[in-house]
C-alpha cells in the first residue's frame, strides 16, 4: 500500500511556475532587470559577466558572496541589494501579469487534485513578494494552506535551501510531524533542505543534472504530472 502523506511542499520557480520566460535566454526578464540595476551605478556586464561575478557567488556563498561582488566594484552593498530585490521582484512580478511568466503545464491540475488529498504549502527561494503574486495572480489560494519565499533583507540568504528553515516553519506552522510530509522540488538543494529537515521528497528531474548518492530524493519523476502516479 502507498503511503499516504498529509503535508505536500511544493517548491515554486521550475516545480508549478515556469519562470524561464519566452526568450531564447533562459530569465531573460531577470537579467534585464539586474541589467538596469547595474546601470544606475555606471556598470555593464554581459551575461556571463553577471553569472560569474555575481550569481555563482550568490548561490555558493549567499550575503559574503554578495559583499565581495561589492567590493570588486566599490558598491555600497545595502543600497545596492535594496535596488537588486527591488528590481527583480517588480521585474518579475510584471513577467507574471504580462503572460511571460507562466503556470508549468498541467501543475494546477495537480494541485488541484493533491488538494483534496493533503494540506499544501509553498516554499519557495524567491522573494515573499513574487510568491504572494504568484498563488494570488493564478488564483492558487484556494489549494494551499501556507505558503513562504524568501525576506530581502541580505542577512536572509542564509535562510535559503539547502536551509530548512522554511520547510521547518511550515511543518511548525500546520503542527505537522516530519514523517507526515514530503517536499516537491526541480533543484538538488531543496532535495537536501528535505534531507536536513527529516522528510522525504520528489526530485523533479530533467535530465541535465546528475543526481548524486548524498541527495537520495525518495522519489524521482519528469514533470509535476507524474505527482499523481507516487502521490
Amino acid at each position: 500500500m502507498e503511503k499516504e502523506y498529509k503535508l505536500v511542499i511544493f517548491d515554486m520557480d521550475g516545480t508549478f511556475l515556469d519562470s524561464r520566460g519566452e526568450g531564447d535566454i533562459a530569465h531573460e526578464w531577470a537579467y534585464e532587470a539586474f541589467r538596469k540595476t547595474l546601470s544606475l551605478y555606471g556598470i555593464n556586464l554581459t551575461i556571463e559577466e553577471m553569472n560569474n561575478l555575481f550569481l555563482a557567488p550568490l548561490h555558493s556563498d549567499g550575503e559574503e558572496g554578495v559583499r565581495r561582488f561589492c567590493d570588486r566594484f566599490d558598491l555600497d552593498c545595502e543600497d545596492f541589494w535594496s535596488r537588486r530585490e527591488r528590481g527583480v521582484i517588480e521585474a518579475k512580478i510584471e513577467a507574471m501579469r504580462n503572460g511571460e511568466i507562466k503556470l508549468c503545464k498541467g501543475s494546477e491540475a495537480v494541485i488541484k487534485y493533491l488538494s483534496k488529498k493533503s494540506y499544501l504549502a509553498v516554499v519557495s527561494d524567491s522573494q515573499q513578494e513574487c510568491v504572494d503574486y504568484a498563488v494570488e495572480h493564478f488564483n492558487l489560494k484556494p489549494y494551499f494552506k501556507i505558503w513562504y519565499g524568501r525576506r530581502s533583507e541580505l542577512e536572509c540568504l542564509t535562510n535559503r535551501k539547502p536551509n530548512p528553515f522554511y520547510i521547518n516553519k511550515v511543518l511548525s506552522g500546520l503542527s505537522m510531524s516530519k514523517r507526515e510530509a514530503i517536499l516537491v522540488d526541480d533543484s538538488l538543494v531543496g532535495v537536501l533542505a528535505a534531507k536536513r529537515a527529516g522528510i522525504e521528497s520528489v526530485f523533479i528531474y530533467n535530465g541535465e543534472r546528475e543526481v548524486r548518492d548524498n541527495y537520495k530524493p525518495t522519489f524521482l519523476v519528469k514533470d509535476i504530472g507524474e505527482l499523481r502516479r507516487i502521490l
